[in-house]
């Protein structure tokens, strides 16, 4: 698939997760999905005002948080790609990775990053970006309090770049209990509608 197919399928509030079936081999094209609702991080200053307050005894766990953008993009992809346990399956395929590629050599897709001095990389997440649209697609963390951290920074670096929605497609406990909101799909595709016209 070419850059402005893809572009093109992310526009229309659809997202890519490869499906292997159960012999591991995968269907022939690339599945794109639909969520009803849509989870949205809310990217207002009171909005991540409030995700700080959430994460507040993470932020203060170390000093030496730092975001990086793209720093280590495959290096981020490659954990991602790895199940949390031994009974989840794998979503991120190689053909996954190969789409993030894509999208990363023509500017469309990013890797948020949480490093520190002790530990180096300690959390990052895949985003892609249309217009003023950002969709972050995995996250992966592996020291303690990173993922919550990387949350906080990333919301904060997109309000910065004037991003207006912040889509994560499907809501988990810990996404919501840090302040994701689920809207229903006319709804995000109303934004989602905006977001690109800016």
């Amino acid at each position: 698939m070419d850059v402005s197919t893809i572009l093109g399928l992310y526009a229309q509030g659809l997202f890519p997760m490869d499906d292997p079936g159960a012999d591991g081999d995968l269907p022939r094209e690339l599945p794109w999905w639909v969520a009803d609702p849509r989870t949205v991080f809310e990217l207002d200053d009171a909005s991540r005002a409030a995700v700080r307050r959430r994460v507040r005894r993470s932020l203060r766990a170390r000093d030496d948080w730092q975001l990086r953008i793209s720093n280590a993009f495959d290096e981020v992809i490659a954990h991602c790609a790895r199940p949390r346990t031994p009974e989840d399956g794998v979503w991120l395929t190689p053909r996954m990775h190969r789409l993030y590629r894509v999208l990363s050599a023509a500017g469309h897709a990013h890797t948020f990053e949480i490093w520190t001095q002790e530990d180096g990389l300690a959390a990052g997440l895949v985003a892609v970006s249309v217009g003023r649209a950002a969709m972050l697609e995995s996250m992966w963390h592996r020291v303690p309090h990173a993922g919550n951290v990387l949350v906080s920074r990333t919301l904060d670096a997109l309000a910065a770049n004037g991003v207006e929605l912040c889509d994560i497609q499907t809501a988990t406990p810990h996404t919501l209990r840090l302040g994701a909101v689920q809207i229903p799909r006319e709804d995000y595709e109303r934004r989602l509608r905006e977001a690109l016209s800016l």
